[in-house]
């Protein structure tokens, strides 16, 4: 592979430019071969082998170990941290550091090769289209990282509130203090690099590569939280008349397949035995809340026992079987660990099932009754489950059974149900604290600033009903 010849520069690479403003500066390091900014994107290896340190970011331990926390604020799972079970992490928290410094570090990478290739340079052997094209997989890279830590650190549900996030658009050479910026303000900057993504990047590539088709279907995500639902349902049904992707005929297919299934749109490809999916991922005890809506969707009174999970969701049947490699419980990430390159470290960011449902929630709040084209998508999804199909009665209903069925969908993924559960209670389908009883304020429903942060941002606000620290 390409990546595998040049490793030695991207290695350099990656020590170069994940300096950010949340951590130490790294002044006092002097590697034996230091590479500067100045001859780092000078020619055409070099900017795709800072492209592939880019996406390391999303490889990284921080960028995908998050969801199995936010799995369990939801209730849907157990964790080894009490603080994320309770709805009361504390600013201190360890993982939620790694997280926060993890999704800034990716946009630092993302921001230098962004400033190099906008730059008024000639870029050896570097053509005007792949030039647009890196720019556009690069600014994808950061609005997605931007979207992520506004889910988790602002609140991404009110667009007129002041707590956004810090906008990283341009490189940080220098320690500085940034203060946060609106929700608004926060969402107009991910928008703007999505729009980019969709007019400049790759319109095809490998589905752990981003493309034009996966910027549409985060930009369909972004309008659904901000409530812009007809331009959502627009945009979504948009991505799944895209011929390159598509659903897969079984649930079971997805998993099998992992990076190079079709119904995939973006899943790092882990390149080391040290990047696999991890042991809290592939093996977890879930708890009452997924279990009980699995069990619901089936009339049988008589459920599994042991390691025999029968009479429940198939969905949640499938995952939850008894482990058949290296015991794992969890059925989507079954592979094993020792290898390298292997599709066990296929972790799913986003696939076109979530597509259908952010479609099928967007057309349900459009319509002042019953959606048939909410219900139509909703029921598709059903169907390639083997389960039967729904017939809401009420547009209260159907918007239920599509958060039902996100749950059931999406589960042990990338922690989707939590964040529906945010959107619903605000929005007042819901009340969140019937489902999860430890969450008393909404000032539970993000995350804190990490203690680090604010130590090194003097301007950085801490969210309503946590501690400064300071």
């Amino acid at each position: 592979m390409r990546l595998s010849k040049i490793t030695y520069i991207v290695l350099a690479v990656i020590l170069f430019v994940t300096s950010c403003d949340i951590i130490k500066p790294l002044d006092d390091l002097e590697p034996k071969y230091q590479l500067v900014e100045e001859n780092t994107y000078v020619d055409a290896i070099k900017v795709e082998a800072a492209l592939d340190g880019m996406y390391a970011g999303w490889r990284a331990t921080g960028t995908y170990g998050l969801p199995r926390n936010l799995m369990t604020l939801s209730g849907n799972y157990t964790s080894r941290y009490d603080d994320y079970v309770n709805n009361s992490v504390e600013i201190d928290n360890v993982e939620n550091k790694t997280a926060y410094v993890s999704f800034y570090k990716t946009i630092q990478r993302s921001n230098f090769l962004i400033e190099n290739l906008q730059a008024d340079k000639e870029i050896y052997a570097l053509s005007k289209e792949r030039r647009l094209e890196i720019e556009g997989e690069t600014r994808l890279s950061r609005a997605m990282c931007h979207f992520r830590l506004l889910e988790c650190y602002g609140q991404f549900y009110d667009v007129n509130s002041e707590y956004g996030i810090v906008l990283k658009m341009k490189a940080s050479r220098t320690v500085e203090a940034i203060p946060r910026n609106s929700v608004k303000q926060s969402y107009d900057a991910i928008l703007e690099d999505l729009d980019f993504a969709i007019k400049n990047a790759p319109e095809v590539s490998e589905h752990y590569k981003f493309s034009q088709t996966l910027a549409k279907a985060n930009k369909a995500k972004v309008l659904l939280y901000m409530g812009e639902y007809a331009d959502a349902a627009t945009l979504a049904l948009e991505v799944m008349g895209d011929m390159n992707y598509d659903l897969e005929d079984t649930y079971a297919e997805i998993f099998a397949k992992g990076y190079n299934s079709r119904e995939v749109l973006f899943s790092p490809h882990m390149m080391s035995k040290f990047e696999k999916v991890n042991i809290y991922l592939k093996s977890y005890d879930d708890v009452l809340n997924i279990e009980t809506i699995a069990d619901n969707e089936v009339d049988d009174d008589i459920d599994g026992e042991g390691a025999i999970v029968k009479n429940y969701d198939a969905r949640y049947e499938f995952t939850h079987i008894d482990g058949l490699v290296n015991g794992v419980t969890n059925q989507k990430y079954p592979f094993e660990t020792s290898g390298e390159g292997e599709q066990e470290n296929s972790i799913i960011n986003m696939r076109m099932a979530e597509v259908y449902l952010i479609y099928a929630e967007a057309m349900a709040r459009s319509e002042s009754g019953v959606s048939s084209e909410a219900v139509a998508k909703l029921n598709r999804i059903r169907e390639r489950a083997g389960m039967p199909q729904k017939s809401p009665a009420s547009k209260a209903d159907l918007l239920e059974t599509i958060r039902i069925e996100k749950n059931l969908e999406l589960h042990v993924e990338m922690a989707q149900p939590w964040f529906d559960m945010i959107r619903y209670h605000i929005l007042g389908d819901i009340e969140i604290s019937d489902i999860k009883p430890t969450i008393t304020s909404n000032d539970q429903l993000i995350l804190p600033i990490p203690l680090s942060a604010l130590e090194g941002n003097g301007k950085l606000k801490q969210n309503p009903g946590y501690a400064t620290g300071l």
